[in-house]
C-alpha cells in the first residue's frame, strides 16, 4: 500500500473504535500529507486542534499508527493554510445571513437569530402556523457547518424514543446484554436539530430531551456521550399547555420568536411569481469549521458590559418584578437566573460576532426575544426594555423638573431674609399693554398676553385656562377660568380656543406646566439691597444648569450615539422602530425641560 492508503486504513480503523461523532469531530478533518521512511506527516487544521486532539485521542491514534505503519513511525503535523483572505467574525457571519437568506422574505431576522443561537450554544422556539418557512431556517442552518448534520422530525402524541435518539442495538443487548441505541443519523449525532410540534412528545422524550438541549448529554446505556449539538430549534402553533409539566422544557429555549406569514404586499407577490430557489453552493472558506466555531465561543467569553447595559438589566428587573407582582403571580415575567445567566451568554455572542469587546444596548435589546411567557405579555415586556433603556436619563430630568418647580414656588421670607429683587412675584415692574394686558416672553405661538387682573387673582395653586385669538385686538390672550363664571367665546370675539392650567411663578405664570416670565418696565433695577439669598437663586439655577447638561450628555453618549451607529447584525427593523419611538418621546422631553430651564434663566436677569 501506498503511504496515502496506509493512513486511509489507519482513520477506517479509527472509525471503528470510536463513537461516530467523535471520529466526524477529531480525525474526519485529518489529511495525510507526506511519509519520509519512518516520519509521517499529518495535515491537521490548525495548532489547537492538535493540542486538544493528542490530549484525548493521542493513545488510540499511536496504537492504530504502530499497527500500520510500524513500531518506528514518528508523526508530524502541518497546518492548514487558508488560501482565501480570513474573514473577520463580523463579516464572516454577515455573509452566511446572506446566504441563508436567498429567497426568502420577511424571514431574515429569525434566520440571522437561529445562526446567533447557534454560535451561542442556545435553543431556539418559533411560534407560528404551518407553512411560514420554519424547517427551512433549520435545514439552511446545518448547511452553513462543515460536515454539519441534522435532524428534524415532526412530533405526535405516538411518537418514541426510538425514532428520536435512534433503535435499540438487538445485537450488543443479545450478545453484550448492553442496553445501547444505535444513535447514527439520529438527534444524538446531528448538529443541528428541528423538532415540529415539539409539546405533543410524550414525557420519555420530554425528559431525555431536557438533558440534551442543556448539557448536551445523551445517556446510552452505561456511557455518557457528549453530543455536537449546537442548536436544537423547536416550533408549533401554540404555547406548551400549562398544568402539564412542560415548563422546565419550554425555559430551555432562551431564544423564542414568533413567524408570522408575509405581512408585505410587495414581499408576498414577489414569493408566489417568484421561481423556486436553486440555492447557490456556499463558498468552502465561509463554512464555519470546528476550529473556528470553538476559536469564536472561547472569545466570545472575554467580552465585557458596559456601565449603561448594567443600569439597564437593573431596571428591567426591577420592573419585570412589578409586572409579576401585579399580574398575580402568574410566573408570566418570571425569568429564572439560568435564563439570565444564558442571556449574558447571548449578549455576550451577539457583542464578539459585531467586532465588539463590550456589549452594548444594541445587544441587550435582543433579549426582548427571550423574556416573554405568554403572547399577551409581549407589549409589557418590549414596554419594559425600552423604559429601561431611559431610565436614568428620565430619571435625572424628572430631578431637574421638579427643581425648576420648587425654585418657581413663591416662598414667603422668614424674620432674616429680605427677598431678593426681581425674583418677587409683584406685578409692579411688569411693563403693561393697552392697559390691561402683560406680554408673555418667549411664549410658543407667537406673542401672547395674560390680563393683569387674572394675575392679581392668581395664586400658587394650578387653576384652569383658556387660551384664545382676540379677533378685535388681534392679539393670544391667556384668560383665567372662574368658577360659576362661564368663558362665553362670542361676547369676547374669541377663537381659536385651547384648554391650558395656570399657576402663579416668580416673575411670571406657569402655562401647562412651564414657567414663562413677563416682560418687565424698562426702568432701572430697584434700588433694593441685594443680599445673601439673591446669589443663592442664581447658584441653584447654576446647578440645576449644570444637572441638565449632564443628564442630556449622559443621554446622548450611552444612548443616542450608540443607535446613531447601530449596525447589529441581529436587528430588525420592527426591533429598531421600538427604539426610535422611545428615542423621540425621550428628545421631546428634554426640549420641554429645555424650555423651562430657559425661560427660568430670563426671570432672574
Amino acid at each position: 500500500m501506498s503511504p496515502e492508503e496506509k493512513w486511509n486504513e489507519c482513520s477506517r480503523l479509527l472509525s471503528e473504535r470510536l463513537s461516530h461523532q467523535e471520529f466526524d469531530h477529531w480525525f474526519r478533518p485529518i489529511r495525510f500529507h507526506s511519509y519520509n521512511e519512518t516520519s509521517l506527516s499529518l495535515n491537521v487544521p490548525s495548532a489547537e486542534f492538535q493540542a486538544q486532539l493528542e490530549e484525548t485521542y493521542l493513545p488510540p491514534l499511536a496504537s492504530v499508527l504502530r499497527s500500520v505503519f510500524g513500531p518506528d513511525v514518528k508523526l508530524f503535523y502541518e497546518y492548514s493554510t487558508n488560501k482565501h483572505k480570513k474573514l473577520s467574525p463580523k463579516k464572516h457571519i454577515a455573509s452566511l445571513i446572506k446566504w441563508m437568506s436567498q429567497g426568502v422574505y420577511e424571514k431574515e431576522q429569525i434566520i440571522a437569530m437561529a445562526l446567533l443561537c447557534a454560535v451561542a450554544g442556545e435553543n431556539m422556539f418559533l411560534l407560528g402556523p404551518p407553512g411560514t418557512a420554519k424547517s427551512m431556517v433549520a435545514s439552511r442552518l446545518k448547511m452553513v457547518f462543515h460536515g454539519g448534520k441534522s435532524f428534524d422530525y415532526l412530533m405526535s402524541r405516538f411518537s418514541t424514543p426510538d425514532e428520536i435518539f435512534g433503535p435499540i442495538s438487538i445485537s450488543r443487548l443479545k450478545n453484550d446484554d448492553r442496553y445501547e441505541r444505535l444513535t447514527a443519523g439520529y438527534l444524538p449525532e446531528a448538529d443541528v436539530v428541528f423538532l415540529d410540534e415539539i409539546w405533543k412528545a410524550g414525557p420519555s422524550i420530554q425528559n431525555t430531551l431536557l438533558t440534551v438541549i442543556n448539557e448536551h448529554l445523551f445517556h446510552n446505556g452505561g456511557q455518557v456521550i457528549r453530543t455536537p449539538l449546537k442548536v436544537l430549534i423547536a416550533a408549533s402553533n401554540e404555547l406548551p399547555a400549562k398544568d402539564e409539566g412542560l415548563e422546565a422544557l419550554w425555559d430551555r429555549f432562551l431564544v423564542r420568536m414568533v413567524s408570522n406569514c408575509i405581512e408585505s404586499d410587495t414581499a408576498f407577490f414577489k414569493m408566489i411569481k417568484g421561481a423556486d430557489v436553486d440555492m447557490s453552493e456556499l463558498p468552502e472558506q465561509q463554512a464555519i469549521t470546528n476550529e473556528v466555531y470553538c476559536r469564536w465561543q472561547q472569545e466570545s467569553k472575554t467580552v465585557g458590559i458596559q456601565d449603561s447595559v448594567v443600569g439597564a438589566i437593573k431596571a428591567l428587573r426591577k420592573s419585570l418584578a412589578g409586572l409579576e407582582k401585579d399580574d398575580g403571580g402568574q410566573l408570566r415575567y418570571y425569568i429564572s437566573d439560568r435564563r439570565w445567566r444564558k442571556a449574558y451568554r447571548l449578549m455576550q455572542t451577539s457583542a464578539y460576532l459585531n467586532g465588539r469587546s463590550e456589549i452594548n444596548l444594541t445587544d441587550y435589546l435582543l433579549l426582548i426575544h427571550s423574556f416573554w411567557n405568554d403572547v399577551e405579555c409581549i407589549p409589557n415586556v418590549l414596554k419594559a426594555f425600552t423604559s429601561s433603556i431611559s431610565d436614568a436619563t428620565l430619571k435625572g430630568l424628572a430631578k431637574v423638573d421638579k427643581s425648576i418647580r420648587q425654585l418657581m414656588t413663591p416662598q414667603k421670607p422668614t424674620a432674616q431674609q429680605s427677598v431678593a429683587p426681581r425674583l418677587s412675584s409683584d406685578s409692579v415692574d411688569f411693563a403693561e399693554f393697552d392697559y390691561f394686558y402683560y406680554l408673555i416672553e418667549n411664549y410658543p405661538g407667537g406673542d401672547t398676553y395674560f390680563s393683569k387682573w387674572d394675575y392679581a387673582a392668581l395664586s400658587n395653586q394650578t387653576c384652569d385656562g383658556v387660551k384664545y385669538f382676540d379677533n378685535n385686538l388681534k392679539k393670544n390672550i391667556i384668560h383665567t377660568l372662574i368658577p360659576g363664571r362661564p368663558f362665553v367665546a362670542s361676547t369676547r370675539n374669541a377663537g381659536k380656543l385651547t384648554k391650558v392650567k395656570i399657576q402663579k411663578c416668580l416673575n411670571g405664570a406657569i402655562v401647562d406646566g412651564t414657567p414663562y416670565a413677563f416682560k418687565r418696565k424698562n426702568s432701572q433695577a430697584s434700588n433694593a439691597p441685594e443680599s445673601t439669598p439673591a446669589l443663592s437663586v442664581n447658584q441653584r439655577v447654576a446647578m440645576i444648569q449644570e444637572q441638565f447638561k449632564a443628564s442630556v450628555e449622559l443621554w446622548e453618549q450611552t444612548v443616542v450615539a450608540i443607535w446613531a451607529s447601530n449596525d447589529n447584525l441581529f436587528l430588525s427593523a420592527n426591533d429598531l422602530a421600538l427604539v426610535n419611538k422611545m428615542l423621540k418621546e425621550v428628545n421631546e422631553q428634554i426640549k420641554t425641560i429645555e424650555v423651562k430651564l430657559n425661560n427660568v434663566v430670563m426671570m432672574i436677569k
